[in-house]
C-alpha cells in the first residue's frame, strides 16, 4: 500500500494586486484562494516582487552583523518584563533559536540601533524600514483578502490603527550535524497574522491536520509564508487555522529569519456573519494582551 504523498503548501501570487482599490483586478480570485488556503493550511507561500532580491539580500546582511555583536552588547537589549520582546536566546524550549524583538512604531528601529550602535547605523536603519514597509503592505494586503473573502468590510478595527506589530530578527544556530536538531519547538502563534521571510537555509515545518508534516522550502527571494495565529482563528470562529508549526535544523550554516507579527488591540470578537447553524459561537470575546501574558506563562 502506497503512503499518501505529504502536501505542499499553496503557492499565491499577490505581486499584482493593489491595496487601494480592493475588487478591481483578481481580488475575487485570490481572496477565495487566499480564504482557502487558510481554511485547510492556516498558512501560505505569498509571492510579493515588491521584494526585491537587492533588499532581501540587504536585510540578511545586516541581521547577520547584527547577530555578530559581542554578547554584552546584545544583553543592551534584554527587557524581562515584556512577552516576547528584547534580545531572547538559550531558551530551553528554541536550543538554537537566537532573537531580536522589536516592537515597531515609528522611530522604533532607529532607537534599537542607537542602542546597539551609539555611534550609529544609518544603513542598518534604512534596509529595515524598507523591508517592514513592503510587509506591512502585505499585511494589509491579506487581512483585507480574508475580510472580503467573508463579505465584511471591516470588523473591530481590523485594518485600522488598532493594529500593532513586533518585528523580529531571528536566527537559528548550525547544529553542524547532518540528523535534524530541533530549533524551536512545536507551537502556534497567538497573535493574528505572522509574516516569515527567509534566507536560503531551510528549516521551517508546519503540520496538517490530519497531523503530517510539510517542510516549507520557499520558491524564491520574493517569497514570504503566511500563518495565521490562535487571534485570528478565535476572531473567525473557527474557520481559519492556526498551524502548529516548528524549525529543526541540520547542516553547517546557520538559518536567518525575519518575522513580522501583527496583533489586534483590545477585545477580539467573532462577527455576526461568522456564526449560524453551521458555525455556532466557539468563543467568547476574548482580549489579547491576556492572551499575550498566558503564552509567557507557558513559555
Amino acid at each position: 500500500m502506497s503512503s499518501i504523498p505529504t502536501p505542499k503548501l499553496p503557492l499565491i501570487d499577490l505581486s499584482e494586486l493593489d491595496g487601494s482599490k480592493p475588487g478591481i483586478g483578481r481580488w475575487d480570485s485570490l481572496q477565495s484562494q487566499v480564504r482557502q488556503a487558510l481554511e485547510e493550511f492556516g498558512c501560505f507561500e505569498a509571492l510579493y516582487d515588491k521584494m526585491t532580491l537587492e533588499l532581501h539580500d540587504d536585510v540578511f546582511q545586516e541581521s547577520k552583523e547584527l547577530h555578530e555583536l559581542p554578547a554584552d552588547v546584545k544583553h543592551r537589549f534584554v527587557v524581562p518584563d515584556k512577552p516576547f520582546n528584547g534580545y531572547i536566546a538559550n531558551r530551553p524550549l528554541a536550543p538554537l533559536h537566537e532573537v531580536f524583538g522589536i516592537p515597531y512604531v515609528q522611530g522604533s528601529i532607529e532607537r534599537f540601533a542607537d542602542l546597539m550602535w551609539p555611534e550609529g547605523n544609518t544603513r542598518f536603519c534604512e534596509t529595515m524600514n524598507k523591508y517592514i514597509t513592503k510587509v506591512l503592505e502585505l499585511d494589509s494586503l491579506v487581512r483585507k483578502l480574508v475580510l472580503r473573502s467573508f463579505c465584511i468590510d471591516n470588523h473591530g478595527n481590523l485594518l485600522g490603527a488598532s493594529i500593532r506589530y513586533n518585528f523580529r530578527l531571528i536566527k537559528y544556530a548550525a547544529p553542524a550535524t547532518e540528523s535534524k536538531k530541533l530549533g524551536v519547538m512545536c507551537h502556534r502563534d497567538g497573535n493574528s497574522v505572522t509574516i516569515l521571510h527567509q534566507n536560503h537555509v531551510n528549516g521551517l515545518e508546519v503540520q496538517t491536520k490530519d497531523g503530517r508534516w510539510i517542510e516549507v522550502a520557499p520558491s524564491s527571494a520574493s517569497s514570504f509564508i503566511v500563518l495565521t495565529g490562535e487571534s485570528f482563528y478565535g476572531w473567525s470562529n473557527g474557520r481559519l487555522q492556526s498551524p502548529c508549526h516548528r524549525v529543526m535544523m541540520s547542516g553547517h550554516e546557520p538559518r536567518y529569519c525575519i518575522g513580522f507579527f501583527s496583533i489586534d488591540r483590545g477585545t477580539i470578537q467573532c462577527p455576526q456573519e461568522l456564526v449560524d447553524e453551521q458555525h455556532p459561537l466557539l468563543f467568547k470575546p476574548f482580549d489579547m494582551d491576556g492572551l499575550s501574558r498566558i503564552y509567557k506563562t507557558k513559555e
